[in-house]
């Protein structure tokens, strides 16, 4: 399944201009925290980041969170095949998101100018 491509008309033309380590121009950058619904102190997770060309990525692969791994997921893993799991260290949550819906929102977020993405408040 191919992911979506955000339109690089979501990008200011005034905002300051972001690239990654490797020089790629960045369409955003979206912090993912946990804070357990306000119940404990805000914990970075991850950012993900989308890149003008369409492709994206995250920071702390298998530290807070597990990438698919498609055939390569052993089951009972904690890693799933089609799937990114979030494991937060500050309480029990341990979100499942397909990867389409993950990158989807992603993009909405980045439409909406969210500053940052809090797991626990979605609906899982």
């Amino acid at each position: 399944m191919a992911e979506s491509v955000p339109p690089t008309s979501w990008i200011d033309p005034d905002r300051p201009r972001e690239f990654t380590q490797s020089g790629r121009e960045v369409a955003f950058f979206l912090p993912v925290v946990c804070t357990d619904r306000g119940q404990h102190k805000r914990r970075l997770l991850t950012v993900a980041r989308r890149e003008l060309d369409g492709s994206g990525g995250m920071s702390s692969a298998l530290e807070w969170f597990a990438p698919p791994m498609g055939a390569e997921a052993e089951p009972r893993s904690l890693i799933g095949r089609d799937s990114y799991i979030f494991a937060c260290p500050s309480c029990s949550r341990k979100p499942q998101i397909n990867r389409v819906k993950w990158w989807n929102l992603v993009d909405e977020a980045g439409r909406a100018r969210l500053r940052e993405l809090d797991l626990s408040l979605l609906p899982f």
